[in-house]
């Protein structure tokens, strides 16, 4: 019973509000969709008109296209920060896609201040609703311990629900796992099975881990002629270790195996962004200089690099090594960040050789080398320096003395040689 009414009104005045409520379902339904159509229309001020009032009354879809509205000036100024105060409030309500833009705002850094771990919070709640992105930027987060503690099982688990619907990134990244060991046993034809896929779907990170793969029989029959069509596809896309690997196939200069890639791609290039996530594209296209309508949920648009957090630290600072003392080994390379990276300038079988080589080359104090175990086979690798990302390496080899350019260094990465120590 209402409280200070007797029971046969209380009851009359239930069906009255129910029945309006019921009317009113499909009513609100269809202003939303002739505010939709007007938006599609770029007839924004009308757009306005109608969903504005529904997002108040709290119209989940109605929130959401207006925070859309805010975050393109469509009908109303730029505004990122109601951009993310509509798209939260629909995402309150349980929409797993707009829960993903959500956290992509607070991984950004758009009109709120940058908080991976609420980014966090919020691709959890979409990656148990399935959003696929979601899946995949949440895995690397825990792949790479950022804003979350490491955790490479629960990593494995994410990567494969956005594999299998197709997530082209998590498959290669699952095809990391496999073939690493890390999170999941070792299993070289899962791994081959995944970067396949990805390769298919042009990751040049997949393609490059086929050619290692095929170059070295790893799960597969070996095949030079297949290693290099994978190794030309990633190259093809600007890989550099594909280049550099097609450089020492063609006779450049003699060096070990090449060994695959060791880390996904990072999450400060792959974290998609979905700003409207199920408002299709307008078929009217923008005037030059004017932001485009969103993209449709099945498109990806990656976040900007300038906007995101690098998530590759900086090796440690190094105490400086007394002169006249001698190379360093395997200690040092296991304290260095996997996602960093080394020049590799001589690899021989023999110890001597490689002592030998350091101290003519006049840098014993400032190399180290290690001693690795590929194909089963006793190897030394003379390593030069540690940088923090590959382009970074690439750049000190064009500036080593010319008696090390010599050699052609290889950039290699401590993930890479710290899986090979023996």
């Amino acid at each position: 019973m209402l409280r200070g009414l007797p029971a046969r009104t209380a009851c009359r005045l239930c069906g009255v509000v129910l029945g309006v409520f019921l009317l009113s379902g499909p009513a609100l339904a269809q202003d939303y969709e002739a505010g939709r159509a007007a938006y599609l229309k770029g007839d924004y001020a009308e757009a306005l008109k109608i969903i504005r009032p529904l997002a108040d009354d709290g119209n989940s879809e109605a929130q959401k296209l207006l925070g859309v509205m805010y975050d393109y000036g469509h009908g109303v100024p730029e505004d990122s920060v109601q951009a993310l105060q509509w798209y939260r409030k629909s995402a309150e309500q349980g929409d797993p896609a707009v829960q993903y833009q959500v956290g992509a705002k607070y991984f950004r850094g758009e009109g709120v201040a940058q908080d991976q771990i609420e980014a966090a919070k919020w691709w959890e709640l979409a990656a148990n609703g399935g959003q696929v992105d979601a899946q995949f930027n949440l895995g690397l987060m825990y792949f790479r311990g950022l804003a979350v503690n490491r955790d490479d099982a629960r990593a494995a688990v994410l990567f494969r629900k956005a594999a299998d619907q197709g997530h082209a990134h998590a498959q290669y990244s699952l095809g990391v796992m496999y073939a690493f060991e890390r999170g999941l046993k070792r299993d070289y034809k899962q791994a081959l099975n995944w970067f396949n896929k990805s390769a298919a779907q042009g990751v040049a990170q997949a393609q490059f881990n086929l050619g290692v793969f095929y170059e070295n029989g790893f799960g597969v029959k070996q095949d030079q002629a297949t290693a290099k069509h994978w190794y030309e596809r990633a190259a093809a896309q600007g890989l550099m270790e594909a280049r550099d690997k097609l450089d020492h196939m063609a006779g450049a200069a003699t060096t070990s195996p090449a060994e695959p890639i060791a880390h996904p791609e990072d999450l400060a290039a792959a974290v998609a962004a979905t700003a409207s996530p199920t408002v299709p594209a307008n078929p009217a296209a923008p005037a030059t200089g004017t932001k485009p309508v969103p993209p449709p949920p099945t498109t990806r648009v990656y976040v900007p690099e300038q906007k995101a957090v690098a998530t590759v630290k900086p090796p440690p600072a190094e105490a400086p090594t007394p002169p006249g003392s001698g190379p360093r080994r395997e200690d040092w390379v296991r304290a260095q960040p996997p996602d960093s990276y080394t020049l590799q300038i001589g690899s021989v079988t023999n110890e001597k050789d490689v002592l030998r080589f350091l101290r003519d080359a006049g840098i014993s104090a400032e190399s180290a080398y290690v001693e690795v175990q590929i194909n089963g086979v006793t190897r030394y690798n003379a390593l030069y320096g540690a940088y923090a990302s590959y382009a970074e390496a690439a750049q000190a080899a064009g500036q080593l003395p010319e008696n090390l350019r010599q050699v052609t260094p290889w950039v290699r990465n401590f993930g890479v040689l710290q899986q090979l120590l023996k």
